[in-house]
């Protein structure tokens, strides 16, 4: 699984949804491979990087020489440079010619970006590069990822306002609850929820939104599950509670599940936006009720102060006495 922080996986994500970008890594990371340790062959100049993106991306080894002008000016003046500012090449000019080599950051050493890298074009992904290209692009977003992960704790449908208010939640990171969740909060990240999050989630097939009824769903369906690399690395909370929703669901003991809050639910997300505080407070009264009638009839029952019961229990001297009697 991925140990990388937010930050880190959302460059991760952003540099990886541009396919150029993978293509380039892989070729560096394959380079890398094939050649000896500390052997001046590790570097790749940016010519030997256009001809190898632009055959990647052409499928073929004859490209033409336009395609290669387009591959090169892109490299040059957008994604080597991006790479560099993410600290995860390092680029060296030796007169004319700039070569580039691959660092050791941890964004190259996490497992799932490596199985990304070694498949860039998407040939073992369940869906194609385009799918694979709009999951990279919509999920290095932090809300979307979150949005994912609140839908994962919630059965069906959910009201966009309701999610709105727990993202809301989550993104607060103090440990707000969704009852305590602001107005003012909530209809911000909603409006952010109907203009660009959901309509991003819903083109990538990871999240069912219905925006004339404004309600969304997790697509636990959707073909990007059956990737290793997302379950093990951007979505991998997401996966373990859609793995443990599903388990539960297999499990003949008669218990719903959706009554039962997961083993990574928090204080936020057991409470969900449609409980009220005048709910809260219904059951608190009726727990205090039910106490002060317990406490009412043992009051009853106890006798009063000063006076013994009906039914005394016999002493040792009163024991003695009958018993002499009957010797007698």
């Amino acid at each position: 699984m991925s140990s990388l922080p937010s930050t880190e996986l959302t460059t991760a994500l952003d540099v990886l949804a541009e396919p150029r970008r993978r293509y380039l890594l892989a070729a560096l990371l394959e380079h890398e491979q094939s050649a000896a340790t500390d052997a001046p062959s590790e570097r790749l100049s940016i010519e030997a990087l256009t001809r190898a993106v632009a055959r990647v991306e052409q499928d073929t080894a004859d490209v033409t020489g336009e395609l290669v002008d387009q591959v090169h000016v892109t490299l040059v003046h957008a994604h080597v440079p991006r790479l560099a500012d993410a600290g995860l090449v390092t680029t060296d000019a030796d007169g004319d010619a700039t070569t580039v080599a691959p660092t050791e950051h941890p964004i190259l050493e996490a497992e799932w970006v490596r199985s990304v890298l070694a498949d860039p074009t998407g040939d073992a992904f369940p869906a194609d590069e385009r799918t694979l290209n709009r999951t990279l692009e919509a999920l290095r977003n932090p809300r979307r990822r979150t949005v994912c992960k609140a839908l994962a704790r919630r059965r069906g449908a959910v009201s966009v306002a309701d999610l709105a208010a727990t993202v809301a939640a989550q993104s607060a990171d103090d440990g707000t609850r969704v009852i305590d969740a602001t107005e003012s909060a909530s209809v911000a990240v909603e409006a952010s929820l109907v203009h660009q999050h959901l309509p991003a989630l819903s083109a990538a097939g990871l999240v069912e939104y219905d925006a004339e009824a404004r309600e969304a769903a997790l697509a636990t369906d959707a073909p990007q599950w059956q990737a290793d690399w997302l379950t093990d690395g951007p979505l991998a909370a997401v996966a373990v509670l859609v793995r443990r929703r599903s388990d539960r669901d297999g499990a003949a003991d008669g218990t719903r599940v959706s009554d039962r809050p997961t083993a990574d639910a928090t204080p936020a997300d057991e409470q969900t936006a449609s409980e009220t505080p005048l709910e809260t407070a219904t059951a608190s009264t009726a727990g205090s009720s039910a106490t002060n009638d317990d406490r009412l009839l043992w009051t009853l029952a106890r006798p009063p102060a000063g006076r013994s019961s009906s039914r005394s229990v016999p002493t040792a001297s009163t024991n003695s006495s009958v018993t002499e009697r009957e010797e007698r």
